[in-house]
């Protein structure tokens, strides 16, 4: 699993890639948006259009991030989220708890 952390105006932009499944791929993100949040950045989009599969530890860490975010007084906006990771979401019942966008763009945007 690779990712990266870009900025895009006021939101950071969390863009995962290939398959999110173990508790060491999440520990290393978990950290960074901790770090990140410390520092103030308290907005972030996900952008999940390179996911090609996540499980039990990788909704954990989006959990975890939307949670530690909400609690600084930000927010965790999903970006082009695959439709099995939409049915995943659906399933779970966290499609109540996460924003989702269509695109990037459209994720960022409401941030501004």
């Amino acid at each position: 699993m690779d990712y990266t952390i870009s900025t895009h105006g006021n939101a950071s932009v969390l863009a995962l890639k290939g398959s999110l499944l173990a508790d060491v791929q999440t520990k290393d993100i978990l950290q960074q948006v901790t770090d990140m949040i410390q520092e103030g950045k308290v907005r972030f989009v996900v952008d999940l259009s390179d996911l090609k599969f996540i499980n039990s530890s990788g909704l954990g860490m989006l959990l975890t991030c939307l949670t530690k975010a909400r609690k600084a007084g930000g927010d965790v906006i999903l970006a082009n989220v695959p439709e099995q990771v939409q049915n995943l979401l659906i399933i779970t019942k966290l499609s109540n708890i996460f924003q989702a966008k269509e695109s990037l763009n459209d994720a960022i945007e409401m941030y501004k």
